[in-house]
């Protein structure tokens, strides 16, 4: 009898995520339409290991999360801040304030992320030829954008495919020429 296949998405995530906690930094591409327009499908996050006391409100923090690697921008962190236990003594249960994180084509926030979630914050951003630092804030014609995209599943399909179309995305080079 033969055992079912993992998940290779799963397992990949998975070894991102060792990756991230081993050498502290680890490349992954983008295949979600939740970060709409600051992070588009087909684009390279670099993404480095991060304390969760050490992350500001306005990063995209990259998480674990069922078997998929989640990034989206924290909308609330709490840096110095802990939640302590009912009926404990503040100095052996403080516990970090968990972050609260959001898509930025996303309606609703996520559920709150906790630090054993976490793996580390977005720090480069690769598309086509070129590499940029992710901003901390949408300006107005990216939140118009991500407005849209927020409200209409078509109007995301077609800001994905005008992205596609005016992005110039790096030449496959072939290994083998015949």
């Amino acid at each position: 009898m033969t055992q079912p296949r993992p998940n290779a998405n799963a397992v990949g995530c998975e070894l991102a995520g060792e990756i991230v906690r081993t050498f502290g930094r680890v490349r992954v591409r983008v295949t979600g339409t939740s970060m709409i327009p600051a992070v588009w499908p087909g684009d390279v996050l670099v993404v480095e290991r991060r304390a969760v006391e050490k992350i500001q409100r306005g990063e995209i923090a990259v998480a674990e999360r069922a078997g998929r690697l989640v990034a989206h921008r924290v909308i609330s962190a709490a840096p110095n801040c802990v939640a302590l236990a009912p009926h404990a003594a503040p100095a052996s249960s403080a516990v970090i304030a968990p972050l609260l994180t959001r898509g930025d084509s996303q309606l609703a926030p996520d559920e709150p992320l906790h630090p054993e979630e976490l793996l580390g914050t977005v720090v480069l951003i690769e598309r086509g030829r070129a590499a940029r630092q992710p901003r901390r804030a949408l300006n107005f014609a990216a939140k118009l954008v991500a407005g849209m995209a927020q409200r209409s599943t078509t109007a995301t399909r077609v800001l994905v495919r005008l992205h596609d179309m005016f992005t110039p995305r790096p030449e496959r080079v072939a290994l083998c020429k015949s």
